[in-house]
């Protein structure tokens, strides 16, 4: 194991943030995986099952199973795990941009277009290699006017090579599920059977560039971009995984959910040990089947299904209660699904959103993802 680190320019007199990373295997091996916690800074089931996952990979370089590179990352925000007010954690958007610390990525794909243009030939393996080098050096280039700018440069920087990109999120209150592209989708299942998911939601680009089509994406759109004449091969496998909700937070399900994760790098190759997941098939939905459900009034929002229940179009789900009036209006299905998960706070004001439900049939477009 090797300790990487990284400070990014301070944005204020006298003060440093420091990004720290694990290197586990040799340099340059492949397949190499990458694996963050903690982008936003209020979510740490993901942070915690990164302390337990160094810990495993650890004793596989001990023994001599590592076969490519790890690199780890378990608090990806540094800067927004300091943000906190009136003794709350923030860390979802940034207090000083407001700007959601898993969007704006750099989007690789526009930055490198017209230079690679002249320099893409008939071979795919040969293209993969322009395409990396022009990735890193558009990431040196880039400037950084801001620490947030300078964040998520750097966390490209440890990435952007990377053959699997894992970024572990939770939601609110939810069921384990996972967000990724539909181009691999033998690794999608083994991934989701490896965790536990039970919930899959796919989108070539869903909008907003966070952190997973930030590596996903600009493949994709270079394919299209230059077609058969000059192929460019599929990008790395990346998700965004969802781990429960913000209270799921154990030892012992995290030291779980990093075995879980052992199996999956063994699957790809990435380690050597047991690859078969002990979990069964996920739904495999499109994330523009998910449907938002809002709050037509404000007041004290109650349940009466869990995440996870299959739902029908029309089905009374919850109700929200005015105490001050006594009207009380119930919170229905607006699909037939899945209710993968509900927000945090037990109280809402009129127009706010409550849950959502994942479908299979597409029923919107555009950017797809919440803020």
């Amino acid at each position: 194991m090797r300790a990487l680190t990284q400070d990014l320019p301070s944005d204020a007199p006298g003060r440093v943030h420091r990004l720290g990373a694990l290197g586990f295997g040799a340099p340059g091996a492949r397949p190499k995986a990458y694996l963050q916690a903690g982008l936003h800074a209020d979510e740490m089931p993901g942070p915690l099952i990164v302390h337990h996952l160094s810990r495993l990979l650890a004793a596989a370089e001990a023994e001599g199973r590592l076969i490519g590179e790890v690199i780890l990352v378990p608090l990806a925000n540094p800067i927004g795990f300091g943000q906190w007010v009136q003794n709350k954690p923030q860390g979802r958007q940034d207090l000083n941009s407001m700007l959601n610390f898993n969007r704006d990525f750099p989007d690789l794909a526009e930055l490198c277009g017209d230079d690679l243009a002249g320099q893409l030939g008939p071979d795919p393996a040969q293209n993969r290699e322009i395409i990396l080098a022009a990735f890193a050096a558009a990431l040196h280039d880039l400037p950084a006017p801001d620490e947030g700018t300078a964040l998520r440069r750097a966390l490209m920087l440890f990435s952007y090579d990377a053959d699997h990109v894992l970024d572990l999120h939770c939601d609110h209150h939810a069921i384990l599920h996972l967000y990724t592209s539909p181009a691999h989708p033998t690794q999608t299942r083994h991934l989701a059977q490896s965790m536990g998911a039970e919930l899959a939601l796919l989108a070539e680009v869903s909008g907003g560039n966070a952190f997973d089509e930030a590596h996903s994406a600009p493949w994709h759109l270079l394919a299209q971009r230059f077609g058969a004449a000059k192929p460019v091969p599929p990008g790395p496998f990346a998700a965004t995984l969802e781990y429960r909700g913000q209270f799921d937070v154990s030892d012992a399900q995290a030291a779980s959910d990093a075995a879980n994760l052992m199996t999956y790098l063994a699957g790809a190759g990435v380690i050597q040990g047991p690859c078969e997941p002990a979990h069964p098939a996920p739904l495999v939905y499109p994330l523009a089947g998910a449907a938002e459900i809002t709050a037509s009034q404000g007041g004290i929002v109650t349940w009466t299904v869990p995440p996870g229940t299959p739902v029908t179009r029309g089905q009374i789900i919850g109700h929200v209660t005015d105490p001050v009036s006594g009207a009380r209006t119930a919170t229905c299905a607006p699909i037939d699904g899945l209710l993968f998960r509900q927000e945090l706070w037990r109280q809402c004001l009129r127009g706010q959103s409550l849950a959502h439900v994942a479908g299979p049939v597409p029923i919107r477009s555009g950017n797809l993802l919440s803020d």
